[in-house]
């Protein structure tokens, strides 16, 4: 157990040690942002659960309410439609009985046409009668309302009062006692929907408050934390001619506890931390060798420059090889060996070797159609040698654009002996297409006389390594010796690679008349355009350039 957790401690510090750590600049950004996000949510968290209060609130009141004003209907319909003389004991009776029936009344009685209240079940006969002031409220329900009066049956006391015919309700004040309230700061206010008359303001609410909610053309839910800013709720409940809102004076962040504040607050640094690191992690990894070979392939980037290959004895060019290169803008020049194992090992050699192909022969098509001698050398990975429909890609490429198969030369890199079978059945599908076969880096690898006669190559191509230790008497010369013992009964042309010196010219084609070279002696990788140039010149050719060791 102790090794596995130690293993992959070692892992987790690989990753940690690779990753590109922000500064302490950008983790402040990081944590004021996810800070003020966080705060932001919790303030948007709690208004939600605040307005679904607040709804329930107000469904409650509007429910409360709608039974009153049905038994304030029903007990004025039932007192108009008495037949008894008003203010008679028969009548009084008969609207105390009513009371009964209707929990939400408080009291009822008779009024006058000039707004006198004459008598009530609850008090009996008013003597004198009571006088209500002679504006009061209109509305499709009751003839005529009061909702505030002071001191009505007794001092300081305050009812609403409402008519219609001869006969007055007073609703109880117990009507909304057992309604549950979810927060003190929260209330309601009831209103005509037409004129806007307050008829009764519930809980914590001013008069002034309530003048400011209603003012509201619809709900008002403050999504931005602006202080002094409430959240409103209005309903006007269908077939009543009465509104009512509901009100809570302070919402989201302005109502959290310190609690709240100092979780929303932890919350976001958590997350400003997760973020800064996830960057960094993702940064790093846009910077991966994978990650910015697919961005290179996905815009095409990656690009060919091309060295001549150089017949040794007469210096004439006679093809070119395609070599790629990879400016990045983040990693800079990448080294063909990066990047084209980095390709084969993410399965994305073929797209990058048709890409090349396209741009190869496109690049030196009109060369090749010039002369039907010149040969393109391009470089194939076993993965896209043994693609059966890699070969049906070059047939259709060279075939568009008039290009004889005998001219296009692939470079086959031996990597592995165990790829021996693969390399061997699919070299000769080329072969019999009329393509030619260089075996690249020969007598660095697995290379030997048994591949020479399994592949039968038309070209093999000796390392650098071997020409430049012509004339030191070390090993790589006596494998250099040998190689030319090996080959000479063969029919192969044989490529020497990084020749600099025209000493090492002369003495490789002393051992080998018809050998080709390509090196910086001739010219390092260049593009098309500068090809173009060389092979009008010819300048390799002339005899200052044999006579005398150029840089």
């Amino acid at each position: 157990m102790l090794r596995y957790f130690r293993k992959k401690s070692i892992i987790l510090d690989m990753i940690l040690s690779s990753v590109l750590l922000p500064s302490w600049q950008k983790v402040t950004i990081y944590l004021l942002l996810s800070i003020s996000a966080s705060l932001y949510i919790h303030h948007l968290f709690y208004l939600y659960q605040e307005k679904h209060s607040l709804q329930n609130y107000l469904e409650g009141v509007i429910d409360r309410t709608e039974q009153s004003v049905f038994q304030m209907h029903a007990s004025l319909n039932l007192a108009i439609t008495n037949h008894q003389v008003a203010c008679s004991n028969e009548d009084l009776n008969s609207m105390r009985k009513t009371l009964l029936k209707y929990p939400y009344i408080e009291d009822i009685g008779r009024i006058t046409a000039d707004h006198k209240l004459v008598c009530s079940a609850l008090w009996g006969e008013f003597l004198p009668p009571i006088k209500l002031p002679d504006e009061g409220n209109k509305d499709n329900l009751f003839r005529i309302s009061w909702p505030i009066t002071n001191g009505l049956f007794v001092k300081g006391l305050r009812r609403a009062v409402f008519s219609s015919g001869d006969a007055f309700v007073i609703p109880s004040p117990a009507t909304f006692t057992n309604l549950t309230r979810y927060a003190r700061k929260t209330g309601v206010v009831l209103y005509s929907s037409k004129e806007q008359h307050i008829y009764r303001t519930f809980d914590d609410i001013t008069l002034e408050e309530a003048d400011r909610a209603i003012s509201y053309p619809q709900d008002n839910v403050p999504w931005l934390p602006t202080d002094n800013n409430f959240l409103t709720l209005s309903i006007c409940p269908e077939g009543f001619s009465f509104c009512a809102t509901a009100i809570d004076k302070k919402t989201g962040y302005y109502d959290m506890s310190l609690g709240q504040w100092l979780w929303s607050i932890l919350v976001g640094v958590f997350f400003g931390l997760l973020t800064a690191i996830s960057w960094a992690i993702f940064k790093s990894n846009r910077r991966s060798l994978i990650y910015r070979l697919k961005y290179a392939l996905k815009n095409d980037q990656i690009y060919s420059l091309y060295q001549p290959k150089v017949q040794l004895k007469t210096g004439k060019i006679i093809g070119i090889e395609a070599l790629a290169r990879w400016q990045d803008q983040e990693l800079g020049t990448v080294s063909p060996d990066k990047f084209i194992a980095c390709a084969e090992q993410n399965k994305l050699i073929t797209p990058l070797t048709q890409q090349l192909v396209k741009k190869n022969l496109d690049d030196m098509r009109r060369y090749l159609q010039a002369d039907s001698e010149f040969t393109l050398s391009i470089n194939l990975s076993i993965q896209d040698l043994s693609n059966q429909s890699f070969l049906h890609f070059i047939e259709k490429q060279i075939k568009q654009r008039g290009i004889h198969p005998q001219q296009i030369i692939f470079e086959v890199t031996e990597r592995s002996a165990a790829q021996n079978n693969v390399l061997k059945q699919a070299t000769k599908r080329f072969l019999r297409k009329g393509y030619q076969i260089s075996l690249d880096d020969f007598g660095t690898g697995f290379s030997n006389l048994s591949w020479l006669t399994a592949f039968e190559p038309n070209e093999i191509k000796i390392d650098r390594m071997f020409i430049q230790s012509i004339g030191t008497q070390t090993v790589n010369q006596i494998t250099l010796d040998s190689i030319f013992q090996l080959v000479s009964n063969l029919d192969v042309k044989l490529v020497f690679e990084g020749i600099e010196s025209l000493e090492e010219v002369d003495y490789l084609t002393q051992h080998t008349p018809n050998a080709i070279g390509q090196g910086w002696l001739y010219s390092k990788a260049v593009d098309a355009k500068t090809i173009g140039k060389l092979l009008k010149n010819q300048p390799f050719t002339s005899a200052t350039f044999l006579a005398n060791d150029v840089d």
